[in-house]
């Protein structure tokens, strides 16, 4: 809900800059991914034995999901970016991690019920 508050901070016209806050979106998850790997190849995690064995489209649909997930809370502000977000895992090559990630996706609304925003 941090961007809810910043984009209404900062005045932005959420329907007409609805294809800018999506390619922003996209572009957190992708800079989450690359920090993640980045981690994980460093001297200490290397010597450690850690790994990263997530694959990014793995990363990207988690974070789109949640993304959505957040957003819904706030429907009659984001109905295009929910559209859009929707598109985008409805989309057939996201089926497998759907199918994947069912119980953690269930597992985090049960968490994220508790909230409230």
């Amino acid at each position: 809900m941090k961007m809810h508050y910043y984009l209404r901070h900062w005045g932005l016209n959420i329907s007409r800059s609805t294809k800018f806050i999506q390619n922003t979106i996209r572009q957190m998850i992708r800079y989450t991914y690359a920090t993640m790997r980045n981690k994980a190849s460093n001297r200490i995690a290397k010597a450690s034995g850690g790994c990263c064995d997530v694959q990014e489209g793995q990363v990207l649909w988690l974070g789109m999901h949640a993304f959505h997930t957040v957003l819904s809370r706030k429907p009659h502000t984001y109905p295009q970016l929910i559209k859009a977000l929707e598109f985008d895992m409805s989309l057939p090559r996201q089926r497998r991690l759907r199918k994947q990630f069912r119980g953690i996706v269930k597992e985090g609304l049960n968490t994220l019920t508790l909230l409230a925003f």
